[in-house]
């Protein structure tokens, strides 16, 4: 036999002896992550940004230990979400881990499909620096079902060179802002654009108006909702703002506003990357209000399926809670933390979301709402019905009265 015949028939042999000859560095990782338990999270994040920040903290998660392997999935946007979700449990085919929108939370809570973790959340370190309402938004008959992810709300976004243009200092009530709108308004550019297109986010854009003229969340139908529909039903018809806002996400609007189409918007933190990669000169104010400022939170929680993975699970949730994660995951998404303390330290990389952080003291949650579902119906439907011109202020609110104003 040849010297290279021996040879390979030595290393063939010593290659059967050891399993093998050389396992690379892939393989190595490989066979590690065999080993290691698999962990499913879903979530209906749709910008790039949400999807970067969410692969960064899976990295870094699995990273940061040799047990639990974490990937996800993305089953968008939320109409979308909500019906794998419906059909998840039907078939009984569910991740470990689901990103939900916190008004959501109570929903599957009810249905019996999320893990209570109680227990697990009260071993979870600076609980206490968590927003109160924000904690609310987990919690449920005094159980927790999960922890607080990310966080947001609405402001005034405004054009800042038009502003001072015009000469106009930034609207504090409803009578400012109407002034404002009629001297932004110019041509083609409207003063003011919001998003009323049917579902969520017209609910959400209108019930910081409705508030701030005096009615609560769980009564809707008073002279507040009536005073908030007036207002919409002004704007539109003296030329303020496009009927075409019945069709306008709130991404929509945000890029009417980049196209000089309007020149004040209300929006939140999601959409400042595409305002500052258009080189838009914007500045941010608190909405103004008819007697008192108020707010709407808005953002998302982490809950566990019900007979899942809740041990590696609540191990993500305390890689997730730890400062640096949370902050770098925030910044990433254009979200605010859902504690006071790492919002503290978002203000000083990013001193433009101060507006957002200040409001989210105040903000009222959705989740205090039993029947969310029930009142973003009403309202939107009533919205569309006014812009339209089918209905009155005066109708839309005997509408909701009739269809259950109090939602408690």
């Amino acid at each position: 036999m040849k010297r290279a015949g021996r040879i390979v028939t030595a290393i063939t042999a010593i290659c059967l002896l050891t399993g093998g000859c050389r396992q690379t560095g892939e393989e190595q990782q490989r066979k590690a992550q065999e080993t290691r338990e698999e962990l499913v999270l879903w979530t209906y994040y749709e910008t790039e940004q949400q999807k970067e920040a969410l692969q960064e903290l899976t990295e870094g998660f699995n990273a940061s230990q040799d047990q639990y392997l974490l990937r996800w999935e993305y089953h968008g946007p939320l109409t979308e979400f909500n019906k794998k979700m419906a059909i998840g449990i039907t078939q009984k085919q569910l991740p470990d881990i689901v990103i939900l929108d916190n008004p959501d939370m109570r929903r599957y809570v009810e249905q019996g499909v999320l893990e209570d973790l109680t227990m697990e959340i009260a071993k979870i370190e600076n609980l206490d620096n968590y927003y109160p309402n924000v904690m609310d938004s987990v919690r449920y008959n005094d159980r927790y079902y999960g922890i607080p992810f990310c966080s947001n709300n609405v402001a005034l976004i405004y054009n800042e060179d038009v502003f001072l243009e015009k000469g106009l200092s930034v609207p504090e009530n409803w009578e400012e802002f109407l002034e404002c709108a009629a001297v932004l308004t110019e041509g083609e550019r409207k003063g003011f654009a919001m998003s009323e297109n049917e579902g969520e986010q017209s609910a959400f854009q209108i019930l910081p108006f409705i508030l701030s003229a005096g009615d609560e969340i769980n009564q809707l139908g008073g002279q507040g909702t009536r005073e908030a529909f007036a207002l919409v039903r002004q704007l539109v018809d003296m030329g303020y703002m496009s009927k075409e806002c019945i069709n306008w996400s709130q991404n929509d609007v945000a890029r009417k506003f980049v196209d000089g189409e309007c020149a004040m918007m209300e929006n939140g933190p999601w959409v400042l990357p595409a305002l500052e990669e258009a080189g838009v000169p914007y500045k941010i104010a608190e909405l103004p209000y008819k007697f008192q400022p108020a707010g709407v939170m808005g953002g998302e929680n982490l809950g566990v399926m019900k007979g899942k993975n809740a041990d590696g699970a609540v191990a993500f949730m305390k890689y997730y809670n730890q400062e640096e994660q949370m902050l770098k995951t925030n910044i990433r998404a254009n979200a605010l933390p859902p504690r006071k303390d790492v919002a503290q330290k978002m203000l000083e990389v990013c001193p433009e979301y101060e507006i957002f952080a200040k409001q989210m003291e105040t903000c009222i949650g959705r989740t205090s709402c039993e029947n969310w579902l029930q009142v973003t119906e009403l309202l939107s439907k009533a919205q569309f019905e006014i812009i339209t011109g089918r209905i009155t202020p005066e109708e839309a609110v005997d509408l909701i009265r009739e269809q259950g104003g109090e939602f408690s």
